[in-house]
């Protein structure tokens, strides 16, 4: 679990927002000293965004792999694999894991979502201040 608290704080400042209003402000008044430092930040920003969900996205795929083996084995009547006696888990344990999984599922596709959309916001935005400002860029 440990991981996954430090994975929820780090995505969670991934995909920390920003002050879209006074983005919006800074880019009508052609602010380059405001504006620029977002949108030169804004590469690296996005590629630990991705890093960081495609880690998760892999845990979580694992773990399913995982707890579908179990259920499969408890279904089958069989024995657990070798290394994995004393990891046997009742089909109750097992299906409240699969939720656990699939409410950390549905947390990742929220926030990639939301991070989609922070990115159009921003790629719209830096396209209005290069149209709008060029001229004041020089």
């Amino acid at each position: 679990m440990p991981l996954i608290l430090a994975l929820t704080a780090i995505t969670a400042q991934i995909v920390e927002s920003i002050d879209f209003p006074a983005l919006d402000a800074a880019i009508e008044r052609c602010e380059k000293t405001t504006v620029l430092p977002i949108f030169a930040a804004e590469p690296q920003r996005r590629s630990a965004a991705l890093t960081a969900f495609y880690q998760e996205q892999a845990q979580i795929a694992a773990e399913r792999l995982a707890t579908a083996g179990k259920r499969r084995t408890l279904r089958e009547g069989g024995k657990p694999a070798a290394g994995q006696e004393g990891q046997s888990a009742t089909d109750q344990e097992l299906a409240l894991r699969q939720l656990a999984l699939d409410d950390r599922q549905r947390a990742l596709d929220d926030q990639r979502r939301l991070e989609g959309m922070r990115q159009e916001a921003v790629d719209l935005k830096r396209q209005y201040f290069l149209t709008k400002c060029s001229k004041k860029l020089d």
